[in-house]
């Protein structure tokens, strides 16, 4: 009996042993039925009848992977694994910008690369954890890291960390550091920045035509050490999809962006040195400006209105039009002169030039064409826009779009081509300038960028 059991198990071992490890050799597997054969717990019979069995399954294995790489499915994977994506791409770049101001002309080329990788994991048919790393300098508006250093290491952060959670089909709610999810252009949000905090997603469908939606956020900008309240974005949004037929779809959108406690800013003239400071990168082209107490003045209420038009045949390849409107409510160039302090590097005063001139709007409109998904497409897009000073937090907008920053205006186009499903090729030119030059004079900057990227 001991021998019978002693027989089944070492059956099965040599079984599981040799379907479940698929880089064991054929050669191993024939020396340790060998051995079994060889200590009498199986007989030459029961050893060729296994290795033909064995044979036949490895047999038939091969033709069904076979034949599903003809049909262009994917073989069979683990359950679990299935539940992975697996994406990210690199891109190369080569940037060279063309300024001019009241000091002189110059010009600047950079070689460049952008890496980008992640996973997203499907923990159920409501839930989703994703994390992404890209390489840069850790900038929340850029991913860019220059080739420089003397060929030194470079750095890579956490682009995106969040868990994404839809108990029914017309809500989402996540949180960590995600992306973007409120309907926006270009104009105020570069589409590097991933805010951190909570997202929530409502969508009502009225019927086949018409659906509704509302996005909300609160996003956390900066963690002061002294105080409860802490500086906090708090978005709201609401808008409409419209689609009259299968080729035509319409998208409107209302957003409000309340800045909230930024007075718990104090002053501190590193900061105002610092770019990685909200306050420091914003008083690169906003000035900051602070009270008598040392805290800050600038307030953002934002109100911003988009649109955007998709037509699937009205030429022969897709096009669509699309623009934004935005307003700072809170902007009040008079107050920060009348309550603003001469702290170094303050200077309501410098702010006098606007002659009262809140500075507070901004309007992008523009339109693509073509196709961006697999070999031989090709996409088209084109925009232009102006952005008042105090319209929006210098810190979120487009970090190459006039250097970054706000008080500007311009040209951006923008193409591409798609060699293979995975690599394509692009081109981005900039042609912008100072929206109002009163205040700290001429800047003029073109630039172009030229890329080729791989996606994996």
């Amino acid at each position: 009996m001991r021998n019978v059991i002693y027989l089944f198990f070492m059956f099965n071992l040599v079984v599981f042993f040799t379907f479940s490890i698929s880089t064991a050799q054929a050669g191993e597997t024939d020396i340790l039925i060998q051995k079994l054969v060889e200590k009498k717990i199986l007989s030459s019979e029961d050893a060729a009848e296994i290795v033909e069995e064995i044979k036949t399954e490895k047999t038939k294995k091969e033709e069904r992977v076979k034949v599903m790489v003809e049909k262009g499915d994917d073989p069979e994977l683990p359950q679990w694994l299935e539940r992975i994506k697996f994406y990210g791409d690199l891109r190369l770049r080569h940037d060279t910008q063309w300024k001019s101001d009241d000091i002189g002309d110059s010009n600047r080329n950079r070689e460049r690369f952008r890496l980008r990788f992640g996973l997203k994991v499907q923990t159920s048919e409501a839930t989703e954890v994703g994390v992404g790393l890209a390489s840069g300098s850790g900038f929340q508006n850029t991913t860019n890291q220059s080739f420089d250093g003397h060929g030194r290491g470079k750095d890579i952060f956490i682009d995106k960390a969040y868990g994404k959670w839809s108990p029914c089909p017309y809500f989402t709610i996540q949180g960590g550091k995600y992306e973007n999810h409120l309907f926006t252009t270009p104009l105020v949000w570069d589409p590097d920045v991933n805010p951190e905090g909570l997202a929530e997603s409502f969508t009502f469908g009225i019927n086949k035509h018409l659906s509704l939606f509302a996005n909300l956020g609160q996003w956390f900008i900066e963690e002061e050490k002294h105080t409860n309240d802490d500086p906090t974005l708090l978005a709201y949004q609401i808008g409409t999809d419209i689609m009259p037929s299968e080729y035509t779809h319409f998208q409107l959108g209302a957003t409000y962006y309340d800045f909230l406690k930024l007075d718990r800013l104090e002053y501190d003239r590193n900061d105002l040195d610092d770019d990685a400071t909200f306050i420091g990168y914003n008083h690169k082209t906003q000035q900051m400006v602070f009270d008598d107490s040392g805290r800050l003045r600038n307030e953002f209420g934002c109100l911003e209105f988009q649109a955007k038009a998709k037509f699937k045949e009205f030429l022969p390849l897709p096009f669509s039009v699309f623009g934004s409107y935005i307003v700072n409510l809170d902007a009040d160039i008079d107050d920060l002169i009348d309550r603003g302090s001469d702290y170094a590097g303050s200077n309501p005063g410098g702010l006098l030039t606007y002659g009262g001139d809140d500075r507070d709007k901004g309007w992008l409109i523009g339109f693509d064409l073509g196709n961006k998904k697999k070999k031989g497409d090709w996409y088209l897009q084109y925009w232009y826009q102006e952005l008042e000073d105090y319209a929006f937090p210098a810190v979120f907008v487009d970090s190459d779009f006039h250097g970054g920053g706000t008080n500007n205006r311009g040209h951006k186009l923008h193409a591409r081509y798609f060699f293979t499903d995975h690599i394509y090729a692009q081109t981005t030119g900039y042609l912008t300038e100072r929206e109002d030059e009163s205040k700290d004079g001429k800047k003029d900057e073109d630039r172009i960028q030229m890329d080729i990227i791989f996606k994996f």
